[in-house]
C-alpha cells in the first residue's frame, strides 16, 4: 500500500524520519501475527539499506533517484518475503532433532 505523502501535511515529517514511517507502516500489518510483526520490526535497518541500494542503483544507471521510502515500502511484498523464510526465522517451533535407537 503506497501513501500519498505529497498531499499529507505530515509527509515531510515522515520522509525526514524514515524509522517513524517504517514503524507506522508496520502498524498496518499487525493482523498478520506477533511473530510476523516482531520479525519485520527487527528488519528496519536491512530494509532501509535495501532502499538506499535501490537509489544508488538508479543513480549508477543514470536515472534520477526519485523513489521515496514510502513507495519502496508500498511495493515491498512483506507476505511473500515472510513466506520465503525458514520456520526458525519466522519464530515457529522447531522440534529438536530426534534420535532413533533401533534394537537388533
Amino acid at each position: 500500500m503506497a501513501y500519498d505523502l505529497l498531499n499529507n501535511p505530515w509527509g515531510g515529517f515522515l520522509e525526514d524520519n524514515p524509522d517513524i514511517m517504517y514503524s507506522g507502516f508496520l502498524n498496518n500489518l499487525l493482523g498478520k501475527g506477533q511473530n510476523f510483526y516482531d520479525y519485520w520490526r527487527s528488519q528496519y535497518g536491512n530494509q532501509y539499506n535495501k532502499y538506499l541500494g535501490q537509489l544508488g542503483g538508479m543513480a549508477l544507471q543514470g536515472q534520477a533517484p526519485t523513489t521515496n521510502f514510502s513507495d519502496y515500502l508500498g511495493n515491498f511484498n512483506f507476505n511473500n518475503a515472510w513466506g520465503n523464510l525458514s520456520p526458525g526465522q519466522r519464530g515457529e517451533y522447531m522440534p529438536s532433532s530426534m534420535r532413533w535407537n533401533l534394537c537388533r
